[in-house]
């Protein structure tokens, strides 16, 4: 059997970042929403003591590791293990998401993974102890649609939202480190050229804004604690950010830990609008329209021997 499923990037339209942990985590409040750019991953049975092979194919397939390290290959074991049969599959992911670009690409692999494995051993269990052990943000990217995220982003429950949002996706093919990202807002706060959050929580003003159903009321309420980090990192970020508002877009942020920059535009219009603008100034590598919310990991084919 062939089984393939896919799963959707991620922004963040809020991210706080609390105090570097004993584990080395930091505690987060994020207000996630997924993106309807999905990545696929296709998963059919190898003979028996074959192992895992992992091929990476699409537009962003550059530099995708298709050893253990990738965390679709993690996926695939943790399920095998579980169902206790031998993990002997052929694993190819299809990359539609930027990689290392703040838009949870490996998660939504992992995400993906899971499923697909799930559906082809048989096992009903519940996949999301799984994704937190994969990553902080495999979690959400099951679950998709819009939802608050805490600990270090891996406990999520959903969030009411109303309306559709169009976002213009400013992608550079010089990926930055999630890592390297942190530790360099630690080195900021220890320097005190920013503050930690006084208080750990979810923007009221944010959620009220996702009630509404208003893109301006949401442009005025995005935030991210690691921007600054980012932009310390790849200074010439805050150029595109500042471009994009240039353009037109209500408002631009940087993804997660970046180097991506995410546009929020008036409608689906307006966003293809802003995206020619961007791309006839060379600022970027590639430059994408997307629409959240999307829905969260789903099997899109199954194919029986």
């Amino acid at each position: 059997m062939k089984v393939t499923a896919a799963a959707p990037a991620k922004i963040n339209l809020q991210l706080s970042v609390g105090a570097l942990r004993a584990d080395g985590y930091h505690d987060l409040v994020t207000v996630y929403q997924a993106l309807d750019l999905r990545d696929e991953v296709t998963i059919f049975e190898r003979a028996e003591g074959m192992g895992v092979q992992c091929g990476i194919s699409g537009d962003f397939s550059s530099g995708v590791p298709g050893d253990e390290s990738n965390l679709a290959v993690k996926a695939v074991k943790l399920v095998a293990e579980l169902v206790g049969v031998s993990c002997d599959l052929n694993i190819q992911i299809t990359k539609r998401i930027p990689v290392a670009a703040g838009l949870a690409g490996g998660s939504a692999d992992a995400a993906a993974a899971l499923a697909a494995a799930a559906e082809l051993y048989g096992y009903g269990g519940d996949l999301q102890p799984l994704a937190e052990q994969l990553g902080s943000d495999v979690t959400f990217s099951l679950l998709g649609g819009t939802a608050l995220g805490t600990s270090r982003g891996e406990v999520v429950v959903p969030v009411l939202a109303r309306g559709n949002y169009c976002w213009v996706i400013i992608s550079s093919s010089n990926g930055l480190s999630t890592p390297r990202v942190y530790q360099k807002l630690d080195q900021l706060r220890d320097e005190g050229a920013v503050r930690e959050p006084l208080q750990l929580a979810p923007k009221n003003e944010l959620l009220q804004a996702l009630v509404s159903g208003s893109a301006t009321e949401i442009a005025a309420h995005l935030s991210n604690d690691l921007q600054p980090a980012a932009l310390a990192l790849v200074p010439k970020l805050q150029r595109i950010l500042d471009v994009a508002v240039e353009d037109g877009a209500l408002a631009s942020l940087v993804a997660g830990s970046g180097p991506t920059c995410i546009a929020l535009a008036k409608d689906h219009d307006h966003a293809l609008d802003i995206a020619a603008r961007i791309s006839g100034q060379n600022l970027a590598d590639r430059v994408l329209v997307a629409t959240s919310p999307a829905a969260g990991t789903e099997i899109t084919a199954i194919e029986k021997n």
